[in-house]
C-alpha cells in the first residue's frame, strides 16, 4: 500500500513539475500559409522556408503575455530570437500585456520596453488590449508602454499598411469584457482585411464579419492546462476556445494560446506559441488573347 501511494505521490509531483517549469517554456513557432479560400489552410510549420516563394506577406501573431512578478520580461528572449529568424513584414498583438498593474514591479517597466523595442517588422507593429490590462486601471499604463516600444494600439480604429507587393487594412477592436468594444468596421480597397479582438466569441456579435480575411485572438490560453476531453473555459471563449475556425469561405479566426499564464502559473497541453501567417501571393490578371 506504502509503495503505491510512494508512486502516486511521485507521478503527482512529476506531474506538477512539469506543468510548472516545462511545458511554460516549451514554445512552439506555428506557420500557416494563408489562402483566400479558408478552407484550404495549410501548416507549414516545419518547412516554411520552402513557401517563401508563395507569400508576400508574413504577419507575426503574438497574445497574452501576463508579464508580472514571476513572469519577467527576459522570457520573452526566444520569441525575440524567433522573430529575427523569421523576419515578418508586421507584427501584431491581441491583448494581456500585464497580468495586473497594481501588483507590476515599476523596477521591470524599462527592461520590458527594451525587450518589446527589439521585436521589429518593416510594416510594423500593431496592438490591442486584453481584460488584464484594464485590471487596477492600468490601461494607460499598457498604452503608454505599448507605444514607447514602437506599438500602434488600435481601440476601434483601423489602420491601411502596404508594401511592393500587397495591401492590408487591420481593425483593432476594444476589449469587449472590460472596454467599449465596436462591431463593426469600414470595408476597405485593401487586398487583405485583418481585424485583431481579444476575446474570441467578439465575432458572434458582429453582423460582417464575413468581411475579413482573418480575425485574430487571444485569452483563452487553450485552456491553459488541458487534459484530453476536459478543460477550463472562460467568459470571452465560451464558444470559440482554441486553435481555428471557419468562419465563412473567406474567414478565418484563429486563436493564440498566448504566452503567460493567469491565475494558476500552470500549462499542460498548450504551451506557449507563436503564431506566423504567410498570406498567399494572388495570382495575376494575364491578358487575354486575340
Amino acid at each position: 500500500m506504502y509503495i503505491i501511494l510512494g508512486v502516486i505521490a511521485l507521478l503527482l509531483f512529476t506531474l506538477i513539475f512539469y506543468m510548472a517549469f516545462i511545458e511554460p517554456r516549451r514554445l512552439k513557432e506555428r506557420h500557416y500559409l494563408i489562402k483566400k479560400d479558408k478552407r484550404k489552410v495549410l501548416d507549414i510549420s516545419k518547412a516554411f522556408d520552402l513557401y517563401k516563394e508563395e507569400a508576400n506577406l508574413v504577419i507575426c501573431h503574438l497574445s497574452d503575455f501576463h508579464f508580472s512578478r514571476s513572469f519577467k520580461p527576459r522570457r520573452i528572449n526566444r520569441i525575440i530570437r524567433s522573430i529575427m529568424n523569421v523576419s515578418p513584414d508586421l507584427i501584431v498583438f491581441t491583448g494581456d500585456l500585464i497580468d495586473d498593474y497594481r501588483k507590476w514591479p515599476a523596477k521591470e517597466t524599462q527592461r520590458l520596453i527594451e525587450k518589446l523595442k527589439k521585436m521589429t517588422a518593416p510594416m510594423g507593429k500593431i496592438a490591442i488590449l486584453g481584460n488584464h490590462d484594464y485590471r487596477s486601471e492600468g490601461d494607460n499604463f499598457v498604452k503608454a508602454i505599448l507605444t514607447e516600444s514602437d506599438f500602434t494600439v488600435l481601440e476601434n480604429e483601423e489602420i491601411f499598411g502596404s508594401n511592393d507587393d500587397v495591401s492590408i487594412n487591420i481593425a483593432g477592436m476594444d476589449d469587449t469584457l472590460m472596454g467599449n468594444p465596436q462591431f463593426q468596421f469600414e470595408r476597405t480597397l485593401a487586398q487583405w482585411h485583418l481585424l485583431l479582438v481579444h476575446e474570441p466569441d467578439s465575432v458572434l456579435n458582429m453582423e460582417d464579419v464575413q468581411h475579413f480575411d482573418l480575425v485574430l485572438a487571444g485569452h483563452s490560453h487553450g485552456g491553459q492546462v488541458r487534459f484530453p476531453f476536459i478543460f477550463y473555459k472562460i467568459r470571452g471563449s465560451l464558444t470559440y476556445t482554441h486553435g481555428l475556425y471557419l468562419l465563412a469561405k473567406k474567414t478565418l479566426l484563429s486563436i493564440s494560446n498566448g504566452v503567460g499564464m493567469s491565475m494558476l502559473p500552470l500549462r499542460f497541453g498548450v504551451p506557449p506559441e507563436v503564431i506566423y501567417y504567410h498570406l498567399n501571393k494572388q495570382p495575376t490578371a494575364t491578358k487575354a488573347k486575340k
